[in-house]
């Protein structure tokens, strides 16, 4: 069995590097930005409802592409393929690295590669449509994102969720290894209390870090909160700050088309009765 694993996986691989062959024969090695390009970032972090936000922003068919983990080798999208336009071997190279992070996950890997993040997004704007790239804290390193805010001016979602329930979720998902799709709510987990301050401080100084690059760059933001993704009004925001243009928004969902993981908050109630703290204390605030 792991040997036909391993001849399946050096066969597509092959394939892949004649593929990138055959693409040097239509290589341009300039690229001007489309006229019909916009670049959305979701500043984000994990747990906090970025899946439930691509199932309402992601649809290549209205010219919403939304790439997900893009930059941590964790999603493969058209994109990928086509960016041997401009950059040779780019597919071959995504690939390689893509096994490599599943093999062993490393932080900042793409930036330890030969690809490089800034051409690697002035690339992708030589495509009409809107390309959404998800980014969490250690999928780039918060100079490659200084340098991105202030080079492109892009559009950025910022999505928060209550420390605590997005500490609870996480700690499940490490403990299942199931991270979609899956009813979490009889996983048991302990709450480490000097973890989840410490997990707490560190997400708000990278978010703060961001908010403020994302200001003084003069980039338009929207920065919401996990509950708000379930409000009508604010999805129908979020999907007109992300299009280019008003064309099959009506046609987009409302509300998540994702399937809600934890239905229960015992872990959190429990927590919360022993050291006497309510659960708006765990509240994720957006800073001005």
């Amino acid at each position: 069995m792991a040997a036909a694993k391993s001849d399946y996986g050096f066969r597509h691989g092959l394939r892949k590097f004649l593929l990138n062959i055959k693409f040097l024969l239509k290589y341009q090695p300039k690229s001007k930005k489309h006229p019909d390009s916009k670049l959305v970032l979701v500043i984000s972090f994990p747990r906090s409802g970025t899946h439930a936000l691509a199932s309402m922003i992601d649809h290549p068919d209205i010219g919403l592409n939304y790439y997900g983990e893009f930059f941590i080798f964790n999603q493969w999208s058209p994109i990928v393929e086509r960016l041997n336009r401009y950059i040779p071997f780019f597919s071959w190279r995504y690939f390689l690295n893509t096994r490599r992070q599943k093999q062993n996950w490393q932080h900042y890997r793409f930036e330890k590669t030969t690809l490089n993040p800034i051409k690697t997004i002035e690339k992708i704007l030589a495509f009409p449509g809107t390309h959404i790239i998800k980014i969490f804290p250690e999928h780039l390193s918060i100079d490659a994102l200084n340098k991105i805010i202030s080079i492109f001016k892009p559009h950025i979602v910022f999505l928060r969720r209550n420390h605590l329930d997005r500490y609870v979720s996480l700690k499940k998902a490490n403990a299942t290894g199931k991270w979609h799709k899956v009813n979490s709510s009889d996983v048991e987990i302990a709450i480490n209390d000097m973890e989840l301050y410490k997990y707490m401080d560190q997400y708000v100084a990278w978010y703060s870090q961001l908010k403020r690059a994302a200001i003084s760059s003069g980039c338009q933001m929207m920065d919401i909160e996990f509950s708000q993704l379930h409000d009508p009004s604010t999805t129908k925001s979020i999907q007109e700050f992300v299009a280019i243009n008003s064309h099959g928004l009506d046609s987009l969902p409302k509300a998540p088309t994702t399937t809600k993981m934890d239905k229960s908050s015992k872990i959190q109630d429990d927590y919360l009765a022993l050291y006497n703290k309510k659960h708006s204390d765990f509240d994720f605030a957006s800073i001005k």
